[in-house]
């Protein structure tokens, strides 16, 4: 058995109503809250109602309000002090990548030779001697 749709003058009523809920609370207004209300499955409610979710609905839908430029020095001091900041982590996360990988490295090789019979050889640390 069928469940009769509601008429247009009653989805006018919905969504309506839903805008100024939506006012009250300082929320967005949305199609499935307007879904919810009428108890309707999303895919009937765009078959039967897409005109007026078009014509109704989103021209009645209040703008986002535009965030103010701030054009605070402090501001943008701060974002590229945060910046600096996070490249030079970054580095130092790239530098130390690079030494775990040397050690996985030589770790492997260490492990294939003692697997193999053969003699461990020590690899050098360093590329560069150490200073006096």
């Amino acid at each position: 058995m069928k469940r009769a749709l509601p008429d247009t003058d009653t989805v006018k009523t919905a969504i309506d109503t839903v805008l100024a809920e939506a006012a009250t609370h300082g929320r967005r207004p949305t199609v499935t809250a307007i879904e919810r209300l009428l108890g309707i499955p999303h895919a009937t409610f765009h078959r039967h109602y897409a005109d007026l979710i078009d014509t109704h609905f989103r021209l009645r839908i209040p703008k986002p309000a535009q965030p103010t430029p701030t054009t605070s020095s402090a501001a943008d001091g701060r974002a590229e002090a945060n910046l600096n900041r996070l490249r030079r982590e970054n580095t130092d996360l790239r530098r130390a990548l690079a030494l775990y990988e040397e050690a996985i490295r030589q770790l492997t090789l260490e492990n294939d030779a003692l697997r193999g019979g053969a003699a461990v050889v020590p690899l050098p640390t360093r590329t560069k001697p150490a200073p006096p």
